[in-house]
């Protein structure tokens, strides 16, 4: 049973979790309204879970127009139980209010990648309609 998490605490914990790791790769992709992840922690957009209404089911009752989905499997997830799996339901504002912290923070650590980072937000600020 996937459990949706609304809990703020929990929430925030889990997407810092994933948001720490994002990268240039995954920025590119959110501008073109691709999810990213790995096997235990991924972003999905309303569309692609759309490409397969019978298994994303539960997850499309859930989330609407103008959000993303925070998906997170056993171990990245906040229950210690191995069949855990947890999402979150994040609007796009907040989304890309997340990403602008971590872009912030990565040009910070390596200002020569300023420009690119800066490029790719935009990007991603067009694809959202923000």
């Amino acid at each position: 049973m996937i459990k949706i998490i609304t809990d703020k605490k929990e929430k925030d914990t889990l997407t810092k979790m994933y948001f720490h790791g994002i990268t240039a790769r995954a920025l590119e992709e959110f501008s073109k309204k691709s999810g990213y992840g790995d096997d235990f922690l991924g972003i999905h957009f309303k569309e692609y879970l759309e490409d397969d209404p019978y298994e994303f089911q539960q997850e499309l009752s859930k989330i609407e127009d103008r959000q993303v989905l925070l998906w997170a499997r056993y171990p990245a997830t906040i229950s210690d139980d191995k069949n855990a799996e947890e999402n979150v339901y994040i609007d796009f504002d907040e989304f890309y209010n997340y990403l602008v912290e971590v872009v912030d923070k990565k040009i910070s650590e390596n200002p020569e990648d300023k420009v690119e980072y800066q490029e790719l937000l935009a990007k991603i600020k067009i694809a959202l309609e923000l």
